[in-house]
């Protein structure tokens, strides 16, 4: 009896870590694209506005159809549904690298949306029913360690392609993964039998919910870049309001809805869903700014600045085994508290960020944030999948999974928009003392106009990125004519002036690059607040003896 239950158990753990490999591609695809966009925005001659759809359209994609192609793993199987996307993901994959162009490889990022919306809930349903009860926490920390594995390696990965071989090859790298994924998968659900629910689809709910998250994810999306007052940006938060609205009078009326409103009732599935959101919002945001302090600031080239950010993410591969398996032992409570306070306790140093820390320290305060984000990650799809009845865990994995996508779509904006934000503010200051500086100088009157005009004409790209090195200094001394440089060599002043220069120009980049870090502490400052704010669900997660929503032998009640 022994010997057949563990074969049953190393059985279904090939099924896990068979399916968590084709989740790999999904998750590498969330972050090795970021640090390759410099590198296509030139190849391919397009405008940063137009870069960033090749991120924004597989983020779209991604949240719009989770819940609906989750209800569609119920009714056509999980395994099919799973097996159906990993193809179309691959083809994807292939028509991106092959993309000559900028709008067929934004197309092609669609259809690679449509893949990942398939594999992601299918492959949680499958992860769940491969392993019997009392191991789903083991089994959801193995497929969490894979998704992080992924996460960690994708800037690094992405650093080393695009600076050895082409862009292209950040999609390329995904065949040898389904070479090893699909015979792996193959044989270890030779003998799965997928149940499937009857063909009822709820068309308006899928409609309105579609359009409610596209029109949000929209917003957030180019809210920074157009301006949150502007008309298309208020149109699509209130088409998203008004679509939500209609979408949940929708299931609250139909036989067979596309959400069961009863699961939104369950305090621990909320909460979980809660820290999810957070978590994606922590990881998105934290991937955005970090690059560029490690380039712009520390001024490390695009591949030690992808592999500086590896131990943000790749700390998780240390935490997700072991978080699976302290929830089999202790439930979620405890693990999530160790999370937040990870969270607080990591964003709390990054907010006292400087451009002069050391990389020891910088990397152990990016793996404590790192430890965090992974704990509440684990933790909460742990609970998505766990605190729903069988017959909705393909759903409700699709409702955590949209509302992380949706997290990381909100980071990414809120920390830039924060940063940018904060940096027009500083760039003033800076201009001012940098003014203040050369007057006091006693420069000759004709370079410290120069230089004042200078200042004056660019304070407001200070701390954008957007000038070059040339532009912030040496300008000052190259914008003068010919006869001026002449007079002051004649009057025995050049040698004088340009030294003075030279140490006006390193104290204006030493004053930049404070004033760029402050802005980007301001970013991570915002992380700290919603960590601290994210954390009142906890007490959801607080259990009494009754009965068992989930996993484990022990009777406890969380409603």
């Amino acid at each position: 009896m022994t010997a057949i239950r563990q074969d049953h158990l190393y059985g279904g753990f090939k099924q896990v870590v068979a399916v968590s490999i084709g989740l790999f591609l999904v998750f590498l695809d969330t972050t090795i694209v970021n640090i390759a966009l410099p590198s296509m925005t030139r190849d391919l001659q397009i405008g940063l506005s137009t870069a960033s759809w090749i991120i924004n359209a597989f983020v779209i994609t991604v949240a719009v159809l989770l819940v609906a192609l989750g209800k569609l793993a119920d009714i056509f199987g999980s395994y099919r549904t799973y097996m159906t996307g990993l193809l179309l993901f691959t083809a994807a994959s292939l028509l991106c690298g092959f993309a000559p162009n900028a709008a067929s490889l934004i197309a092609s990022r669609v259809l690679q949306g449509i893949g990942a919306a398939a594999v992601v809930p299918a492959s949680l349903v499958l992860v769940r029913a491969a392993v019997p009860p009392r191991q789903v926490g083991a089994a959801m920390g193995i497929w969490g360690g894979v998704g992080a594995l992924a996460i960690a390696i994708g800037p690094s990965l992405g650093g080393i392609v695009t600076e050895y071989w082409n862009w292209e090859w950040i999609f390329f790298v995904n065949l040898p993964i389904v070479a090893v994924s699909l015979p792996m998968t193959t044989l270890a659900f030779s003998n799965h039998r997928d149940r499937r629910a009857p063909f009822r689809l709820d068309v308006l709910g899928v409609v309105t919910l579609g359009i409610s998250l596209f029109g949000l994810t929209y917003a957030i999306l180019q809210g920074q870049e157009a301006g949150w007052g502007a008309p298309r940006i208020v149109g699509s938060f209130a088409i998203s309001l008004v679509s939500a609205l209609l979408f949940l009078y929708i299931e609250s009326r139909t036989r067979e809805p596309l959400i069961e409103l009863s699961m939104l009732r369950s305090r621990v599935y909320l909460a979980g869903m809660a820290a999810n959101f957070l978590s994606g919002v922590l990881m998105m945001g934290t991937l955005i700014v970090l690059p560029l302090y490690f380039t712009n600031v520390k001024e490390f080239s695009v591949l030690t600045s992808s592999l500086m950010i590896t131990p943000l993410s790749a700390v998780m591969l240390i935490v997700a085994p072991l978080v699976g398996r302290l929830i089999d032992k202790v439930r979620y409570y405890i693990p999530m508290l160790i999370g937040f306070g990870f969270a607080v306790a990591g964003f709390l140093l990054l907010s006292g960020l400087q451009a002069d820390l050391s990389n020891g320290y910088l990397i152990g305060v990016m793996a404590i944030a790192g430890t965090g984000i992974g704990i509440l990650m684990v933790t909460s799809v742990t609970i998505g999948t766990a605190s729903v009845p069988e017959p909705q865990v393909s759903l409700g994995s699709a409702v955590y999974a949209t509302a992380r996508n949706m997290g990381g779509a909100v980071g990414v904006a809120l920390f830039v928009s924060i940063m940018l934000n904060s940096a027009n503010g500083y760039a003033a200051s800076a201009a001012e003392e940098a003014i203040a500086s050369v007057r006091q100088a006693e420069l000759p009157a004709p370079v410290e106009t120069k230089a004042i005009q200078w200042l004056n004409e660019r304070q407001g790209s200070l701390l954008s990125g957007s000038g070059t090195e040339q532009e912030q200094g040496t300008a000052w001394s190259l914008e003068l004519s010919e006869a001026e440089r002449q007079q002051l060599d004649d009057s025995g002043l050049l040698a004088e002036t340009t030294a003075k220069l030279q140490r006006l120009e390193q104290d204006l980049k030493t004053s930049v690059k404070d004033y760029t870090v402050k802005a980007m502490a301001r970013a991570f400052t915002v992380g700290l607040i919603l960590s601290g704010l994210f954390s009142i669900s906890l007490p959801f997660l607080r259990e009494r003896k009754e009965r068992l929503p989930h996993t484990g032998n022990s009777t406890y009640s969380v409603e």
